[in-house]
């Protein structure tokens, strides 16, 4: 028997695997054109559908963004529309210290953990409608091109700046490395002239130390790459010259980076010793040990000082906790500012970045200081004249006034060395011989009047004298030198601080522990 399959019969069955090939092709695209055409009709579900989430809760959210895109009456920036939601989710959390960050805006956020910028290298401030030039960084691009202190910038790249902060100042200066920026600078009375700058990479070092009267005197601005190295330098700088005593100040230290914090911990510590608790949203507890030797012995010093203040947050706390629970560390100051909270951040492909709080933390105590502080095992607070307000140089201050900002004008004026005979919230006839003493001395008319020219001199001549005396640290010197006990330094600090009350709001920190 022949079992072959003719020929004719073997063309015809491929013939007809061929056709059904077609046919189930084609019905599959028809099929799935007619879906997608369904699922886009649907006026409720058109986006989420065509999408790979289709969680129910974006369903709004995508028909808000299709109605915007096609029915708003002009054209709408679709991809501005996108980064407003993510924002106002962000901002939904009602936590101040969670924000997403467009690519723009990252950068002074990289400056706070790196400590790195483009520009110049010169601390400016605003002066009244000026800006000012406070103090150019040494070796910098502006102390070499020839800035001094106290010049006054009129313009940046030919754009006046009359009436801007100090703050859009640095953004017109600052720019990318290696190019030209050109301040036209007024110095004294002298002619405008034009001085032409290379913006290098500056970096701010956050710690500075100074050794005086056989005390070491570590100040740490902020926690960033590097900042426990900066600490290690001046610590052993401070043995290798045999320093009796340690003052660790972060006063209006903000935080920054947690790790730094740990690893500064670890200097005074047993590597192994419980430094800190990280606890998360379900309750867990991670622990965070020392993982090195430590750097100082316990015999290194005689004694430790933390000196704190309400702008100490978050890091500071975190290093200030762990010295006060693991050493015999005096926590000196005031209460600090109360951030027992986490941020971690998480970056996009286009380089933005959201930053989220993600855990608590607590003391190797067990201690959340959150919104609480740490307080100091011995206060000292700064005078009056530290926290005197603002004055706008519009209004206008004369006798027979009664307001709250008459015992300002008068703070002042007794720190400048004006004779005040009564301390109180009335602009009365000895306070005008004050101001036109003041005004005399200052070449100001002298009509007794605090307003216009004579409210901004004020203010710069305290901020001034607040500058050129700490007297907080000075006060902490006398102690530890044995010049004054903590009951005369007591008394003498409620004589100095006793009109204007110390601010124990619970205002953000502007930094962030990651």
């Amino acid at each position: 028997m022949n079992n072959e399959i003719p020929k004719s019969s073997h063309r015809l069955k491929v013939s007809l695997n061929i056709f059904w090939f077609i046919v189930i092709i084609l019905t599959t695209i028809f099929l799935s054109v007619l879906i997608t055409a369904l699922s886009l009709g649907g006026k409720t579900e058109r986006a989420v559908n065509v999408g790979t989430d289709t969680r129910q809760e974006f369903v709004k959210l995508y028909n808000v963004y299709d109605t915007l895109s096609s029915e708003y009456y002009t054209d709408v920036d679709k991809e501005h529309l996108i980064e407003s939601s993510i924002k106002g989710m962000v901002n939904g959390l009602n936590d101040p210290y969670s924000e997403y960050m467009q690519v723009d805006e990252t950068a002074d956020f990289e400056e706070s953990i790196t400590g790195e910028f483009y520009g110049i290298g010169a601390e400016i401030m605003q002066d009244d409608q000026n800006v000012i030039v406070s103090s150019p960084m040494k070796g910098s691009p502006a102390e070499k091109a020839g800035v001094q202190p106290g010049d006054k910038i009129l313009a940046i790249d030919g754009e006046s700046i009359k009436g801007w902060s100090s703050h859009e100042a640095v953004q017109l200066i600052r720019g990318e490395e290696g190019t030209d920026v050109t301040l036209t600078i007024q110095r004294g009375s002298d002619k405008p002239f034009d001085l032409v700058i290379t913006r290098e990479k500056i970096h701010i070092d956050s710690v500075t130390s100074e050794i005086k009267d056989d005390v070491s005197h570590i100040s740490i601005n902020r926690f960033q790459q590097d900042t426990a190295k900066e600490l290690k330098l001046a610590l052993e700088d401070a043995k290798e010259k045999k320093v009796k005593d340690v003052v660790l100040d972060f006063r209006s230290n903000p935080g920054g980076l947690l790790n730094e914090a740990v690893e500064m911990i670890n200097f005074f510590v047993d590597k192994g010793e419980l430094v800190l608790y990280l606890e998360h949203k379900n309750g867990d507890r991670e622990e965070i040990y020392a993982e090195n030797d430590r750097l100082v012995k316990e015999d290194d010093f005689d004694n430790i000082y933390i000196l704190l203040n309400e702008g100490s947050a978050s890091a500071s706390e975190v290093f200030a906790g762990a010295m006060r629970d693991l050493t015999k560390a005096e926590i000196v100051g005031t209460k600090s500012f109360g951030k027992g909270i986490v941020q971690r951040t998480s970056e996009f492909k286009d380089q933005s970045l959201v930053k989220y709080t993600n855990t608590k933390w607590l003391t190797p105590n067990g201690d959340w200081i959150h919104e609480k502080g740490i307080e100091p095992d011995f206060v000292i607070n700064n005078p009056d004249f530290y926290r005197v307000k603002f004055l706008d140089r519009e209004d206008a201050y004369i006798e027979t006034q009664e307001n709250d900002d008459i015992i300002t004008i008068k703070v002042m004026l007794e720190a400048l060395g004006y004779n005040i005979e009564t301390m109180d919230n009335v602009f009365d006839a000895n306070l005008t011989d004050a101001v036109k003493n003041y005004q005399k001395d200052n070449n100001l008319d002298e009509n007794g009047i605090v307003t216009g020219d004579t409210t901004a001199q004020l203010m710069k001549d305290i901020r001034q004298h607040i500058q050129d005396n700490d007297t907080q640290y000075d006060y902490l010197l006398d102690y530890i030198k044995g010049e004054k006990s903590k009951e005369d330094i007591t008394k003498e600090m409620k004589e100095e601080s006793k009109y204007i009350p110390v601010d124990d709001s619970r205002k953000r920190s502007n930094q962030d522990d990651e």
